[in-house]
């Protein structure tokens, strides 16, 4: 799995490795500026594989990259102005993503807590919660850029509407699908598959539970 998983994050980091180089040649300093960090932000999950840290399985390493990707597309083909449902579609791929992330951190709460309890019927509402609450805070930084150095990321009411719409259609998917994985699954095993006993090790050795 670690194999794989290295895999697609090269391979994301490449696509994106190319974007940027198109955005420099246009001089699209936001474009470039944004595929430069999304390449820094491969570096965690990488770094993490490299150094058995966290072991996320290779769907949710393919979301993150597909995220990426697609956001950086849509900025370099201008997509995200020609044509209305790309914002949508991104929007969604990033709320399955973040969605994705709560649960295992949600999941490892469950299994390796002794003290706080989440009762397994609360997961899909705590991701549906998560996914909004990163939606709030992506409206937030698109308007304060927009007003600090006129990215033009948001384009009205109707449009921040919609990406609210998005990513509630995401939580819900997500956390329907994850409800059904844990129905049928053993979380021991998934968490077992992470690789985390040193970071839970270190986490309480950090804070108290």
């Amino acid at each position: 799995m670690r194999n794989k998983g290295m895999f697609i994050i090269v391979a994301s980091a490449i696509a994106l490795a190319v974007m940027m180089t198109l955005s420099l040649l246009s001089g699209d300093r936001y474009s470039y500026s944004t595929q430069l960090f999304s390449i820094l932000l491969l570096a965690i999950p990488a770094w993490c594989l490299r150094h058995d840290v966290m072991v996320l399985p290779w769907p949710i390493l393919t979301g993150i990259g597909l995220a990426l990707f697609l956001h950086s597309l849509g900025l370099v083909t201008h997509l995200y102005n020609t044509t209305n449902w790309w914002d949508s579609i991104t929007h969604f791929v990033s709320g399955i993503t973040v969605a994705s992330l709560a649960a295992i951190a949600l999941i490892m709460v469950i299994v390796f807590s002794e003290k706080t309890r989440v009762p397994v019927t609360w997961v899909p509402f705590l991701i549906f919660v998560s996914v909004l609450s990163m939606e709030g805070v992506w409206e937030i930084l698109e308007f304060s850029l927009d007003h600090i150095i006129g990215t033009g990321m948001q384009h009205g009411l109707e449009d921040t509407m919609k990406d609210i719409v998005a990513n509630s259609l995401s939580g819900i998917v997500a956390g329907l699908g994850f409800a059904y994985y844990m129905s049928r699954a053993s979380l021991c095993q998934l968490v077992d598959g992470l690789k985390v006993e040193g970071l839970v090790e270190w986490s309480r050795r950090t804070f108290s539970d």
